[in-house]
This record gives structure tokens, sequence and C-alpha cells, in this order.
């Protein structure tokens, strides 16, 4: 506990004075010499009591003092006495006092109470801050009747205790003069902490002027207490500030359920809600959805962080909200991430002028990063459809546009609806098609150009509907890469090209590497070096025999995790192709950084219409500088002989596609291997 402070005897008689109204027994006392004292009118010393042992009806001193040792240990000293069949808690604090004539004396402000005890029923906790003890007791002695009491010293045991009992504090009764941090800096900080700002602050204050009171009030208070304190004032007061949080805390909480807390605008839930109540207002109005996104926002966080993420969503959000308000009847929101959604009636001139406002504000935003939206919108003409299908709705519309150069809003149509059933039909089947093996792996030949012999294959799949015949893969790769699915049929695949390769060499056909392709999801699964290696291992294959294939793109988005993933396949024996050379935006670079075994070139990377042989003297020179990096290069779509003629010129070594062997079933490329067993026994 901490040391007593020197005081005038003004200061003394107003704690007795409101002590008096909240105890049993208050008193000065000097237990040196066992007298009871007070102040006369003009405040100087007198004694009203010469054995102040008289009170516990003792013939002498009491051996257990506690007044004596509170002035010879110079601290608070509290303890519980049976008298009378009765028990009383006596606190005693130690006083330094100087009385009007300048005597000094230290004595001990005795307070005596019959105890009550009915904790259960104290539903809140009230956090007194205060640095004299004698003014803590006494409005512990005030509240403890009706409420928990917790005490606190200086400002940084105010905010211990806040932050220890964060959520169980219902009031604070602060006092303004105080140590290490005064009573105006606690309610500034606890205003700007959304954690404290809604706990009401009590100020307790001798100083009543009008300045002082708006000093208070602008720093956070709620209210005022003069001391010297009155017992029904104090508890009325307290009883209203917080009754008036509480009320403040269900709109608060009711604002939190309604309001995103990033941007202020309404969530999802509130703003579908308001979007019902719009169409039920007006239901013979033409309204239109429009659901506005930020291409890249994740790519702008990992440049720029996360908090100039959030300040960027929060200028969207004022941006959209003086947008809006320009027009009648119509409500927006934040729906998630970097979502807004805003519903209104439809005109096509209000759309162009909102997406025009949209671009220009963000294209100066920020100079070093060019930030473009999509907007989706589903115009409603059927009032019946959800406010769920109409977000979905507008989601495939903004799909529609996004990664198209100048190309910002996107109508949704009946069309993508379609798309989307097809699409949700492969994915209800695709699980079933796993277990029950109807993808199959057809084999795609490669071929040494200079000496026409096999230089292995490309495991490609295939899925083999039971009732609907052989589905095309473009029909079902692109599902499956959106939603994740990609990653089961890549090790599906790599499995059972595993069983073919350990099928092949037990029948001693000695086949050549085949290559399977590993899709971006995967290259992010922390586990994939060793789902590969326990394959390799399981079978009991040489890695080399199992070549990995990626795609250019796969090596934009985290260049030195790539780095890393194929440094480790390499140093397990995998040979590392890297397919679509030359469809990125950085291919030299990529090339440069990546250390891969193998390049793969479409032949549309010659494009069309090239009538000056400009796109040969291209492919030439990739081709040139793969040999001058000891890279092989294997080109696909090789469908002409004028096509292998030409590769055959430049150097290129090997080539894949129709014009040597289109896509097979494995049972056909295994035919092929056992014939080329023949023909060299012979």
């Amino acid at each position: 506990m901490e040391k007593a402070k020197e005081m005038n005897w003004k200061e003394i008689q107003q704690m007795i004075d409101t002590a008096m109204q909240i105890y049993d027994v208050v008193r000065l006392v000097d237990p040196a010499k066992k007298q009871v004292l007070e102040f006369d009118e003009s405040g100087c010393f007198q004694i009203r009591d010469s054995a102040c042992y008289y009170m516990w009806h003792q013939e002498m001193k009491c051996s257990n003092c506690v007044s004596m040792h509170a002035v010879e240990k110079n601290v608070a000293v509290s303890k519980d006495e049976s008298c009378n069949g009765k028990v009383y808690h006596l606190v005693s604090n130690v006083i330094h006092v100087a009385d009007a004539k300048g005597e000094k004396r230290t004595l001990a402000l005795e307070m005596v109470s019959q105890t009550e005890s009915d904790e259960q029923n104290k539903t809140d906790t009230i956090l007194v801050a205060d640095d004299q003890p004698v003014n803590r007791m006494i409005l512990r002695k005030i509240l403890e009747k009706d409420y928990r009491v917790v005490e606190a010293e200086n400002g940084k045991e105010v905010f211990r205790i806040l932050n220890k009992m964060e959520g169980k504090i219902s009031a604070v009764i602060l006092d303004l003069i105080m140590p290490q941090m005064d009573g105006y800096a606690i309610m500034e900080n606890m205003t700007k902490d959304i954690r404290y700002h809604n706990i009401p602050i009590l100020v307790t204050t001798g100083d009543v002027d009008k300045e002082n009171e708006n000093n208070c009030l602008k720093a956070g208070a709620w209210d005022f207490i003069t001391k010297p304190i009155n017992k029904e004032t104090l508890q009325l007061r307290l009883k209203n500030v917080i009754a008036r949080s509480q009320y403040n805390c269900q709109n608060y909480e009711k604002y939190l359920a309604e309001h995103d807390r990033l941007t202020g605008l309404y969530n999802r839930r509130k703003f579908f809600e308001e979007i019902k109540k719009l169409i039920n207002r007006k239901s013979d109005g033409e309204f239109a959805f429009l659901r506005v996104d930020l291409d890249r926002f994740r790519l702008y966080n990992s440049f720029f962080g996360e908090s100039a993420g959030d300040r960027l969503l929060m200028h969207l959000g004022d941006k959209l909200k003086e947008i809006v308000k320009q027009f009648e009847d119509a409500v927006f929101g934040r729906i998630e991430a970097d979502v807004f959604g805003i519903f209104c009636y439809y005109d096509n001139n209000r759309i162009q002028y909102m997406q025009q406002e949209i671009v220009a504000d963000l294209a100066d935003y920020n100079d070093a990063y060019y930030i473009e939206p999509s907007i989706g919108v589903y115009v409603v003409e059927n009032h019946d459809v959800s406010v769920e299908a109409m977000y979905d709705r507008a989601t495939m519309a903004a799909e529609s546009c996004k990664h198209k150069f100048m190309t910002y809003t996107g109508y949704y149509s009946e069309h993508m609806t379609k798309q989307l059933m097809a699409e949700q039909e492969v994915m209800s089947e695709a699980q079933k098609a796993l277990d029950e093996e109807q993808f199959t792996v057809y084999l795609q030949p490669k071929t040494n150009i200079h000496t026409e012999e096999s230089y292995g294959a490309e495991a490609l799949v295939r899925w083999a509907h039971p009732t609907k015949g052989m589905i095309s893969p473009g029909k079902f790769i692109p599902v499956f890469e959106s939603n994740g699915f990609i990653g089961r049929l890549d090790y599906y695949m790599w499995e059972h090209t595993c069983k073919l390769l350990r099928r092949w060499l037990d029948e001693g056909l000695e086949p050549m590497p085949v290559s399977v392709n590993v899709s971006r999801a995967n290259m992010y699964n922390h586990n994939l070096v060793n789902s590969l290696v326990e394959l390799t291992e399981k079978y009991d294959i040489p890695p080399r025999l199992l070549q990995l294939e990626l795609t250019e793109s796969a090596f934009m988005d985290d260049q030195d995790m790539m780095i890393a993933r194929i440094k480790e396949l390499q140093k397990h024996g995998f040979t590392i192709l890297m397919d679509d050379f030359g469809s990125g935006y950085s291919s030299l670079n990529t090339l440069k950084d990546i250390p891969v075994d193998i390049l793969k070139v479409d032949m549309k990377f010659l494009g069309t219409g090239d009538e000056n042989g400009r796109s040969e003297r291209i492919l030439a020179s990739v081709v040139h500088m793969a040999e001058w990096l000891d890279l092989p290069v294997i080109v696909e779509g090789v469908e002409t002989k004028e096509q292998r003629n030409f590769l055959d010129s430049i150097g290129c070594e090997y080539a894949q596609e129709y014009y040597y062997a289109k896509p097979m079933p494995w049972e056909e490329y295994e035919h092929r291997l056992q014939n080329a067993k023949k023909c060299h026994q012979a």
C-alpha cells in the first residue's frame, strides 16, 4: 500500500464530513496518546476523548491497535473487530496533517462500519481512481453495497486494470490530480481506445468553475461529483451514467451488427435487407444490382501492406458514398474484402457516370500502382429473384470484364447462368469420377526431330464419362482450376503415370521419361515435394522418368517460393519443364532467374499474318538462346511438314503434336513401346 501524504486541516475535515455519511463511526485518533481529536471552528486541534479504546468497551489500550500499526508503518491498515455480538470492519489511514496554527501531527483516521456482504447480487464493477487512499476508502464504502469496487492510485494502474478487466468495468470514478498520468490524460486515452470509449467517467472535483467543467467534458467526462462527496448524489449520478452507457452499448452493438467496421458502410446482411425493403417500397421499379471490386487487390496488399490496402478500401467506400448519395432510392454497402455493392434504379447513363467517376478516382489514387475496378451489372427484371441470386449474377457479370483492357463494366446474360450451371454439374460429378477412375491417362509422344526417335511423352487427362462419353479437358480443367479440385486431379494423374512407368519397367520396355502437369495451386502446396518423392518410392521408379511441367505464368506470383520449390524437386532428381514459354509477360527475366531444365514453346508463338518472317526469326532466337544456356527446347503444336522442317533448320531438337502423333490412350502408347522393343531386338 502507498505512503500517506501531508494534508492541511481543511482537506482532512472534508474527508471526515464525507466519510461520516457512510461509516457508522469516523474519528481522528492519536494512537500514541490514545486520544480522539477534532478541529475546532478555527481549524486547531482539540481533544474530543482522552481514551480512544473506550469505544470497544476496553479498559486499556487495545493489544492489536490498527491505528498504532498504521502510524508505525505509515500505511493504511484494516481489520474486523467483534463487539457485543456484532462484527465491525475498521479501517485506519495514517494522516500527516497541519492544523490552522501550523502544528503538525501524525494521526490515524479511523472509519468503522458494521459489515455486510452480498457479492453475488452485484452485477457492475466500478473502478475508483484516486491517489489518496482515504478518498478511495470512502468511495469504496459508499459503493460496495451495490457494486464491486476496484481501485487504482495512478493513471498507469488505471489502464492496467482496464486491460485486465476488459469488458467488466461499468464506470470509472476519476480524480483529476494524480501522479504519472492526470485525469485529463486518462480520459483522452480512454476516449481514443475503442475498447474503453463507452465506459462512463464520473469526475470528482472540488473545482466547479465553468472552464474546468468544459475542459473535462471535452476530454471525455460524462458527469461530475463535487467534494465533499454526497452519498446520495454520487449513487444517483453513477446509476444514471451506467444506464446511459448501457443504452449507448446497445445502440453501438446494433450499429456494429449492421455496418462494416472498416468503411462504416452497410455490411452484407444489412445491405441485402435494405435491398429487400427498397424493392417492397418500389415494387414497380426497374432496378440494377452493381458489384464493384478491385482487380489484383491482393497484389496491392502484398506491395504496399495491409494498412495501405485498408486505406484504399476506405477511400473507395467514401467515393461510392459520394456518388450514390446523388441518386434517389439507392442503397450501398461493403459485401466482403474488396467487394462493394450498389442497388439503385436502372439507368444506363447513371451506370456509365458511376463507372467514369470510379475509374477516374482510382486512376489518381496511387501513381505507383494502376488500380482498375470491375463492375458487374445485373438488371433486375424479376423482383422475385432472391437478393443472393442477384448478387451471384452481378458477380458473373463482373468476372466477364476482368483482365480486359479498358473494359470496366460487364452486364449479366442468361448465357452466364447456363455456363455456371454447366460448371456446377461438372463439379457435382468430379469426386465420383475420381473415385471411379473415370479420368484416364492419354499420352502424346515427343519426338527427336533429327533422328525421328521417341523422346518420351506428356501425360494428358481425359474424362471418360459413363453416359456422356469423352468430355473435353477444356470443359472441366478451367472449372477445377478455379475451385481447387485441380490439386486432387494432379495427384491422381501423377500416381496413374507412376503405375504405368512401373508396369513398363517390369515388362522390360525401357520407357523414356513421361512429363506430368503440376498446377499452379499445387506449387503452393507445402507437401508437393514429399508427395512426389513418396510416389516414386512407392512405385520404385527413378525420379528422372517422371518429369514435371509448370506453365510460365505460375512463376509470376511468388518467384522466390517457386525457385526454392524447383531446386528442392531437382535435388530429388526430378526434371523441370517450363511449359508455354513466351506466353507470359516477363519471359526473359523468368528464364534468367528460374532454374528450369527444359523449355516448351507453342507454335502459336509464331502468330499469324507475319509476311516478313519476323516471328520465325524470334523463334529461332529463342532456340539459339536456349542452346547457349544448355536448355533443350520442345516445340508443341507442330502440325505440318513445313513447320517440322523449319524447326529442324533452326536447330530445334524436339517436337510434339499432331504431325508426329496425336494424344492416344495409354494402351496404344504401350503398344508403340512394345513395337520399339521388338525392332531393337531384331
